[in-house]
């Protein structure tokens, strides 16, 4: 995004995502429509609304552009995967999973991460030996 304003994150998008690694998922693919350069200006706009914080994507959805432009991208999206074959939609399931899965490995290593770095303030020190 050109403007690097506030931007929110996974656990904003909680409310319409099942679970972490479906909410990650969903705000990527927010990132990457707001930033392409092809595609359709209302639904990059929504994904730029969204992502700065000033419109739920529940209330976007409301929004008649933005419904009218995702209804025409998802009709799009179902005669693609009706001309696809039973095997390219098992492929393209097992890649969603796979996705999916990398996600949650992403979150995890994160969450590692930051278990394993010290607190502000503490400068790595256990506490221990302190006196006032």
């Amino acid at each position: 995004m050109a403007d690097r304003e506030r931007q929110i994150g996974d656990t904003d998008l909680m409310d319409i995502a099942r679970d972490e690694a479906r909410a990650r998922a969903l705000r990527k693919s927010l990132q990457r429509l707001a930033d392409s350069q092809s595609g359709n200006s209302a639904l990059q706009e929504m994904a730029r609304e969204v992502l700065s914080g000033r419109i739920g994507l529940r209330e976007a959805l409301r929004v008649g552009a933005y419904s009218e432009a995702l209804g025409e991208r998802i009709a799009e999206a179902r005669r693609e995967y009706e001309q696809q074959s039973p095997e390219e939609r098992e492929q393209q399931r097992t890649a969603a999973l796979g996705y999916l899965q990398a996600q949650r490995e992403e979150i995890d290593q994160e969450r590692q991460q930051q278990s394993a770095r010290p607190g502000p303030g503490t400068a790595g020190h256990s506490g221990r030996d302190w006196r006032l």
